[in-house]
């Protein structure tokens, strides 16, 4: 991963920008965590390593130090300032971020699925549900000193291969975040209904896409009509529940095709299909062409 990464859209990401990067590597072509630092120019990061649109492959955990830019997030958009945090979730829809400083410096952590859940973080649902809706939060500046510190501590034992480490380190720097949200949250004001019932909806769907793909079973859990699930996911995200349950599905579809080797029908069966051809009709509706094809592509 030191030269370039090859993302879904086919983007080649140099990352000699960065004033220095660590990572371990994971089990396949996918890194379990990389740690990295960005100090320069904000064209250079951004018009040159981004897709126009892409959705997020990973969990993104950033914050910013100085400059600023806009974000745009599940088609809201989010003027990031200094000592501004903000948590992607994989599947979260992005356009390409717009610098509005010439200078930034910016601190990021990439972690993947499977590392994120071997560390089991348990958080109350309803600061889970904010966090889906409103991903971006202030932090004072004591509070990002004690971040910067988190990220000198992950840049050397990432470095140093030591995963036990890193985890307890990570796990630290998530559960001293979460009380930070938390008394953000406080002092903003309240989700509306809609902001909370989506925040559930995509927080369920994150854990259970692969097994579960009909909107009914997200309202059941909801204990709300499939309908008015529709029309609140709609309101809210500006796409069709049933688009982003979708998008969840195909995004876990091509990051097992791409990092793994697993044979396509049992990648059909992690994935919840009745068999390999019923996967690769929905695959190739979104994709225009079928799993063994853009496999063979990448």
């Amino acid at each position: 991963m030191a030269e370039k990464q090859e993302n879904e859209n086919q983007i080649l990401v140099d990352y000699s920008i960065f004033k220095w990067m660590s990572f371990i590597p994971g089990e396949t072509s996918v890194d379990d965590i990389c740690v990295m630092k960005f100090n320069g120019s904000t064209t250079d990061l951004f018009r040159k390593m981004l897709p126009e649109e892409y959705f997020s492959p990973c969990y993104t955990l950033q914050f910013l130090t100085s400059g600023s830019f806009k974000a745009y997030i599940n088609n809201r958009t989010y003027d990031i300032q200094a000592n501004d945090g903000y948590l992607i979730i994989p599947e979260f829809f992005m356009r390409r971020m717009e610098p509005t400083s010439q200078q930034m410096e910016l601190y990021v952590i990439c972690i993947s699925r499977k590392f994120m859940a071997e560390m089991n973080l348990q958080f109350p649902l309803s600061l889970i549900s904010h966090i889906y809706i409103h991903p971006v939060w202030h932090m004072s500046a004591e509070k990002v000193q004690g971040v910067i510190h988190y990220f000198d501590l992950l840049r050397e034992v990432v470095a140093s291969q030591n995963r036990a480490a890193t985890m307890f380190l990570v796990y630290s720097l998530f559960q001293f975040l979460a009380g930070d949200i938390a008394n953000t949250q406080m002092h903003t004001p309240s989700m509306s209904r809609n902001e909370e019932i989506t925040g559930r909806f995509m927080h369920l769907v994150d854990a259970h896409c692969e097994q579960q793909h009909s909107l009914d079973w997200y309202a059941d859990q909801l204990c709300l009509s499939t309908r008015y699930v529709a029309n609140t996911i709609k309101e809210t995200l500006g796409i069709p529940a049933s688009s982003f349950i979708e998008r969840a599905l195909m995004q876990r579809a091509k990051a097992l095709l791409v990092s793994t080797p697993m044979p396509i029908q049992q990648i059909a069966d992690q994935l919840g299909f009745q068999n390999q051809s019923h996967f690769g009709t929905f695959f190739k509706r979104h994709e225009g062409m079928s799993p063994a094809a853009f496999r063979k592509q990448q």
